[in-house]
């Protein structure tokens, strides 16, 4: 069953991506295209067979990609699922992305697309493009992030599909994605970052929210190997179970913050997110959550 409307209720099913043949393809302002390390994909794996253990705990189902080598055809990984398709309620949206080359992904998560009562495909041209992680999904709200993976046009579309939503749009961040920089936990609570926003840029949506505001102080520095992908920020992409526990990297001060909000986490470090560029929200694809 695929349907979800926000990024908090309680999870039932869920992909959870992995690192295998993860690679830098031409084309994506890598610095040094080509192949992981073999490391970085072994430590990886491990990390991810790790999460899924825990999600399993708490009785979801998880799903994963069907394997394929990107690094044979100048494509991605199937690290980020998160970032290739946007669930709206039971409605699927096939999403137009940045990167032409991480069009292939959908070949090994097609299984959401046959399960789906509905499915949108964005046009594909380079107007109306977007990123699924570029949205936060808060029930009838859904928050855009205007940036260089996500166009007002892509926005406008949206708005048109979901005429019973609201498509906000925010600049707060000139990056790619929304979700190290909005983190929402719960109805009513959401985890932001200080260094992007500012009370005077706090997007509409949140402004009868209680916020955690947490920064770069706040957050213990994670190594990279080679280029990074992802900035230090990405101690703020959690994962909620339900409103009530998440799923965190090495981080104790996000741990104390949720915890003084009544909110419990499990803490499965992530050694290569920044390599890679994903955190425990974007390596998953909800797809059943109530």
């Amino acid at each position: 069953m695929i349907n979800t409307v926000n990024e908090w209720d309680c999870l039932k099913e869920v992909i959870v991506g992995d690192a295998i043949y993860a690679n830098r393809p031409t084309g994506c302002h890598f610095e040094e295209p080509g192949p992981y390390p073999n490391h970085v994909i072994a430590e990886a794996t491990l990390d991810l067979n790790r999460f899924v253990s825990t999600l399993e705990s708490e009785g979801v189902i998880v799903h994963r990609p069907k394997v394929h080598n990107f690094q044979v055809n100048n494509g991605m990984y199937n690290y980020c699922p998160r970032d290739r398709l946007l669930i709206i309620g039971d409605t699927v949206v096939d999403c137009n992305m940045q990167y032409e080359c991480r069009e292939q992904e959908l070949n090994y998560i097609d299984f959401v697309l046959k399960d789906a009562k509905n499915v949108i495909h964005t046009p594909r041209n380079n107007i109306i493009k977007f990123d699924a992680a570029n949205i936060s999904r808060l029930g009838n709200t859904l928050l855009y992030l205007e940036s260089v993976s996500g166009t007002r046009q892509g926005a406008d579309w949206l708005q048109q599909q979901f005429p019973n939503h609201t498509v906000e749009v925010t600049q707060t961040y000139g990056g790619v994605h929304i979700d190290s920089t909005f983190s929402p936990v719960g109805d009513g609570l959401v985890v932001v970052n200080k260094d992007r926003v500012t009370k005077k840029s706090l997007p509409l949506c949140f402004k009868d929210w209680e916020v955690i505001w947490l920064g770069d102080e706040d957050l213990t520095q994670k190594s990279f190997t080679g280029e990074a992908f992802a900035s230090n920020y990405i101690l703020l992409n959690f994962f909620m179970i339900n409103p009530k526990l998440a799923v965190i990297d090495n981080c104790p001060k996000l741990e104390q913050a949720l915890r003084a909000n009544g909110v419990l986490s499990y803490t499965v470090p992530f050694a290569h997110s920044r390599t890679l560029g994903g955190g425990h929200h974007c390596t998953t694809l909800d797809l059943h959550r109530g």
